[in-house]
């Protein structure tokens, strides 16, 4: 009989193009296609499965149900790549909320969280593999023990987790990928589950079983995964993340007295209408937006008070940009072109008010609440490196996320190569 550790041992389906084990295609369809001329030469692995289909769901992706009696491997292997430190891969079970077993990273190391009637444990560690690089997995269950092995090297290792199955004529397991079948609470160690991650090249059992699948990979707007990644996030055009300012950081008032509210951000797009972010006060009146217009990044401060930086010729931005504001100064720079003027007292004060009292929002990738449906112009292309006061945003902490959101991951700028600077 197979241990109750046989949760490890997953089985995947043939099924849909994203559900092969076969070889690996590169095509230009897809995303890709719809993101302008800064992304062409973006191509998407027709073979790859994107774990990361929606935000506040902690549900699979995609699940089966096996037959644990039809097993006749013990080893499961799939390649894996991401730029998330966090996140669940893939959840078993073989008893609803008694016996189930989840494979995550922390902090960009491999977790491992076993709940059985013999032992509750959870163990991580080995080497971060949130490097953008695909890295070969596999699970295998001999007799008592667990083993993770990445690239060929054993990772960790778990001896006596698990005791045979008696008595189970029929014994089923449940997997799913990329989620859990358990609420959050049920966890050994709390974990954000969302997973901006790909898998491709699967190897599971030698089965050939059919996903049930979930509506997120039946949508044809279904995330993709592209042949080549860098950091950042990735924006489609029709969405948004939302942040409550009583999770970002308010930057103690300085020695002078004087606060100042800076962001950066890193922007790589095309020409295009759209709002970049918004700083709103809870009943959503807008303070602060910066915005592209075309052929212009503009910064507005209120009512009145409007910054314009022409766009660089050329079409496509690859830029850094910094805005900051001070009771003296409102400041916005746009790779070296910078420009500043005074700052009203009173439109300062009422951004300073609202960022202190920690009631208001900051959206990133859309306008706020308050404008108008034909004023919606949601922001198309990667956003990296957003700073706000300093520190850098991690779009699964948004109070709300569109689905449509990569959270960690952009095309990669040149073809079958990722940005390494991780800033770790």
């Amino acid at each position: 009989m197979f241990p109750a550790a046989a949760w490890l041992l997953l089985l995947v389906a043939p099924g849909p193009p994203w559900a092969t084990g076969a070889r690996i295609q590169e095509t230009e369809e897809g995303d890709a296609s719809k993101l302008g001329p800064c992304f062409q030469g973006s191509a998407v692995e027709a073979g790859g499965l994107n774990l990361g289909q929606r935000w506040g769901d902690p549900s699979p992706t995609a699940t089966l149900h096996i037959d644990l009696q039809t097993v006749t491997s013990a080893a499961s292997s799939f390649d894996f790549r991401t730029f998330d430190p966090e996140g669940v891969i893939f959840y078993g079970d073989t008893n609803p909320g008694v016996d189930w077993f989840i494979l995550a990273l922390r902090r960009g190391k491999p977790e491992m969280q076993i709940h059985n009637t013999l032992i509750n444990i959870t163990v991580s560690g080995g080497r971060r593999l949130d490097d953008g690089q695909w890295h070969r997995i596999l699970v295998k269950n001999e007799g008592h023990g667990v083993m993770l092995e990445v690239d060929g090297e054993d990772h960790l290792t778990l001896s006596h987790v698990s005791h045979p199955i008696v008595n189970r004529p029929t014994p089923q397991m449940r997997i799913g990928v990329g989620g859990m079948l358990i609420s959050l609470h049920e966890l050994l160690v709390p974990l954000n589950p969302a997973l901006d991650g790909c898998m491709r090249r699967w190897d599971w059992l030698n089965k050939s079983l059919e996903w049930r699948e979930g509506a997120s990979l039946e949508d044809r707007d279904a995330k993709v995964c592209f042949a080549s990644i860098q950091r950042g996030s990735l924006f489609r055009g029709n969405g948004q993340a939302v942040f409550a300012l009583s999770g970002l950081p308010t930057d103690p008032t300085p020695a002078n007295g004087s606060w100042v509210l800076s962001l950066q951000l890193q922007i790589r797009a095309a020409p295009q209408l759209s709002t970049l972010l918004a700083v709103s006060t809870l009943k959503q009146s807008l303070l602060l937006r910066l915005a592209l217009r075309h052929t212009d990044l503009t910064a507005e401060l209120g009512n009145k008070t409007v910054l314009l930086v022409p766009l660089p010729e050329g079409g496509c931005l690859d830029t850094p940009l910094l805005l900051r504001i001070s009771s003296s100064s409102f400041t916005l720079r746009l790779g070296d072109t910078e420009i500043s003027k005074p700052t009203p007292k009173s439109d300062f004060e009422s951004l300073q008010r609202t960022w202190l009292s920690r009631v208001g929002s900051l959206a990133i990738g859309g306008p706020s609440g308050e404008e108008k449906s034909e004023e919606a112009n949601f922001f198309q292309g990667c956003l990296s490196s957003i700073r706000v006061q300093g520190r850098e945003l991690d779009l699964d902490d948004a109070q709300y996320r569109t689905n449509s959101i990569w959270a960690h991951s952009c095309p990669g700028s040149h073809q079958g190569k990722v940005n390494r600077d991780d800033g770790h």
